[in-house]
């Protein structure tokens, strides 16, 4: 039995609920605390790095029930982490670039680690209901990092009233890229250069597209479950 192997067999009982407190994490990381604290503010920072580094260990946990992936993912998780609160210590400006870049990464893995759970063979369960939810909210967050690199890359890629006090921060990235993942579009802020064009079509198709092919993946499953219950009677 390999050392990843053993590791992944210790976290089980965490894994059984690791989906649902995963769940709970991202509402309250992209949901509540936006709306409890001041913007840019170092408690505002403090609470987003301390949910975040959460929601990467119980990502962690949750990608263990695959041995293969669970390496991998959980090295990315915990240099994300660590990096995440080592740029305490050194200026902003030498370090967000790196922060975000391994977040992204971490969080993408974690993201093909939930869609192999979600989209894989099976009953259809509460797990995986939770996990057609994260996954969407995940998505959310990738976008999010993404929109905030290439703010960072290419400036003025972005053009808005709000973004010349507030680019640096997440939660403004994670409010437009959630705005777009719904298509809400209010055009408060708007993309400039291709890039980041190209970055917001693709978000909002997977935004219509995505919910569409959840909802059919899992009735197959579902019907799927029935016939086969059915065969055994």
């Amino acid at each position: 039995m390999s050392y990843a192997q053993q590791i992944a067999d210790r976290l089980a009982p965490l894994r059984k609920a690791s989906m649902a407190v995963l769940l709970v994490f991202l509402v309250i990381s992209v949901f509540v605390i936006p709306f409890f604290t001041v913007r840019s503010s170092l408690v505002s920072r403090l609470v987003q790095d301390l949910l975040l580094s959460l929601i990467l260990l119980a990502g962690m946990i949750t990608a263990s029930e695959r041995p293969k992936a669970f390496p991998p993912i959980s090295l990315l998780a915990f240099v994300a982490i660590i990096v995440r609160w080592a740029s305490w210590l050194f200026p902003a400006d030498l370090t967000q670039t790196i922060r975000e870049e391994t977040t992204l990464v971490a969080v993408a893995l974690i993201s093909a680690a939930v869609g192999v759970n979600v989209f894989g063979p099976g009953k259809v369960t509460a797990d995986r209901i939770n996990g057609a939810v994260v996954l969407y909210i995940l998505m959310g967050l990738i976008w999010a990092k993404a929109y905030q690199l290439l703010s960072i890359f290419v400036p003025n890629a972005f053009h808005g009233a709000t973004l010349s006090q507030d680019s640096n921060n997440p939660a403004t990235w994670v409010y437009f890229s959630f705005v777009t993942l719904s298509t809400a579009g209010y055009g408060d802020i708007l993309p400039l250069v291709p890039q980041a064009r190209s970055l917001t079509n693709l978000e909002e198709l997977i935004g219509q597209l995505y919910p569409a092919i959840v909802l059919a993946r899992l009735v197959s499953l579902h019907l799927a479950g029935g016939d086969s219950d059915t065969n055994k009677s």
